[in-house]
């Protein structure tokens, strides 16, 4: 299991949760998700905005399928940060990578907000990482997070800041 959500982990384990009420717990988070993506892209209201937010959500579809390493580090700007809970930050693609590796967590997210202008944006959304642990056993996390994106040169979205910060979602 990552460093980047072990402490988050121990404090499940150590709540004594079923694999029935951490089912139940995803399936609630799912949901939120869901809502939020949905209430993201009705709230975006710029054309910036709106790109912000399906910067976001095509990030998240992205790390569904190829995975959080792969994702992160495809959308990490060349000096962007990775700023995890308690472990030192990041600065770039590759040791953005190397926070992630082993790392075989399902990860899931969408911004409830979002603003942009030129050629920064930021979102803030919530998130789920679910998986077994190092132990074998089931584990679900909530999370949430702010990401500080900028523009580069392609007119693409690059992340400069990320950080994430395990609790119960809003």
């Amino acid at each position: 299991m990552r460093c980047l959500i072990s402490a988050a982990v121990v404090v499940m384990a150590a709540s004594g949760a079923t694999a029935g009420e951490l089912e139940d717990g995803l399936a609630a988070a799912r949901a939120k998700i869901a809502a939020a993506a949905a209430t993201s892209r009705a709230n975006a209201n710029t054309p910036e905005t709106k790109a912000i937010v399906e910067a976001d959500l095509a990030f998240a579809a992205d790390a569904a399928k190829r995975g959080a390493a792969l994702a992160f580090a495809s959308r990490m700007h060349p000096q962007g940060k990775l700023m995890p809970a308690r472990q030192p930050i990041a600065v770039g693609p590759e040791a953005v990578s190397a926070v992630f590796k082993g790392d075989t967590s399902l990860w899931e997210w969408a911004p409830v907000e979002a603003v942009a202008q030129g050629d920064l944006g930021v979102t803030w959304g919530i998130a789920s990482i679910s998986g077994k642990g190092d132990d074998g056993k089931p584990f679900a996390v909530t999370t949430r997070y702010t990401t500080v994106w900028h523009k580069d040169g392609a007119g693409g979205w690059k992340i400069w800041i990320d950080v994430g910060t395990p609790g119960p979602l809003p």
